[in-house]
């Protein structure tokens, strides 16, 4: 005859076997890029993952030269950059849950204030600026920015 304490062991057995088995991960997402062969500095892209795109820091370059005329010039070529990574990964400015700049000076939060509320859609996402003093690049930003992949 079976004892009860012998069958709560192998049920015990039984069930932490069965929990502990690990999950399959859900399909890979692709690797999303855009300016990744312009080398170190001007390289940017993203990653998606769980319908969230998670950009790397995007620079004011446009077909690998860093833009002139200043912090606005340069607030736009980012902005436009993110825009075509967040197309290319299926979203859009207005899924941006979350910035980050990153300025070489902050005496030029003004101006990139002004170029960047006029360029992205209301309401704006949740938004950190910090000075960093130096940029890889001199160039005067960089943005990275958090965004969600709306349901089709």
């Amino acid at each position: 005859m079976v004892s009860f304490t012998s069958l709560l062991a192998t049920f015990v057995v039984v069930a932490s076997t069965t929990v502990a088995t690990v999950t399959p991960k859900l399909a890979e997402q692709p690797v999303i890029t855009y300016l990744g062969t312009q080398g170190p500095i001007l390289s940017s892209g993203a990653f998606t993952t769980k319908g969230i795109v998670y950009t790397a820091g995007t620079v004011p370059s446009l077909n690998g030269t860093i833009v002139s005329g200043g912090i606005k010039n340069q607030t736009a070529q980012v902005i436009k950059n993110i825009a075509v990574i967040l197309a290319e990964a299926g979203t859009s400015w207005d899924y941006v849950l979350k910035t980050t700049v990153f300025l070489a000076n902050m005496s030029d939060y003004t101006a990139m204030n002004e170029v960047y509320g006029a360029m992205l859609p209301t309401p704006k996402p949740a938004r950190t600026a910090v000075e960093v003093g130096k940029l890889p690049g001199a160039f005067l930003i960089e943005i990275e920015a958090i965004a969600a992949i709306p349901d089709k």
